[in-house]
């Protein structure tokens, strides 16, 4: 019964891969998609999010704690993509994302300071689309952090417990899914 199971599972991990790697009109192909990991300060209070493995490996040891994985996002500019950039606050110790150029204008206008330069930590889907998921931006004020998570769950219950208030859908990115044999 449990052979039964588990070719199941892997039948169905096979027939996402397979979907996954299907193009749509408009849409960017998830086989260049990677994963947008996120970290956590407790110390400074600051969520922190990259899709470079490099650099949760360099900010892990000065106090960051990776997560887990958020979703997937893409590294170039794909169909139906637009910019996400991060700026970062150092009077705040806060990181904030957006794809809004007015909000991006806005940020650092208030002391924000985009961390790729001009470049953007990623690209995402502006509304929903080709299987994206809303990615949730809450944010804590008093401890002034920003927040992002793609789980209905989590946004609740920071809402409800954690001093969080949910402040919009900050754009769309694709969920975890099942890997592509290497």
């Amino acid at each position: 019964m449990k052979s039964v199971a588990r070719i199941a599972l892997l039948s169905g991990c096979i027939a996402l891969v397979s979907a996954s790697n299907i193009t749509l009109p408009g849409c960017g192909n998830p086989a260049n998609a990677v994963p947008f990991y996120r970290s956590f300060n407790a110390a400074d209070v600051d969520h922190w999010y990259t899709p470079d493995v490099s650099q949760i490996n360099y900010f892990n040891p000065v106090g960051f704690a990776l997560q887990g994985v958020t979703g997937m996002v893409f590294l170039t500019q794909e169909s139906g993509t637009t910019p996400f950039y991060r700026l970062y606050s150092y009077a705040l110790m806060d990181n904030f994302y957006t794809i809004s150029p007015s909000e991006k204008a806005t940020a650092e206008a208030d002391g924000y300071v985009t961390e790729e330069g001009t470049s953007p930590v990623a690209y995402i889907y502006p509304t929903q689309v080709c299987g994206s998921i809303p990615l949730y931006r809450l944010y804590h004020s008093s401890k002034h952090d920003n927040f992002y998570t793609t789980s209905d769950v989590e946004r609740s219950q920071a809402v409800a417990t954690g001093g969080y208030d949910f402040v919009e859908i900050a754009g769309y990115i694709l969920p975890l899914g099942c890997a592509a044999p290497a």
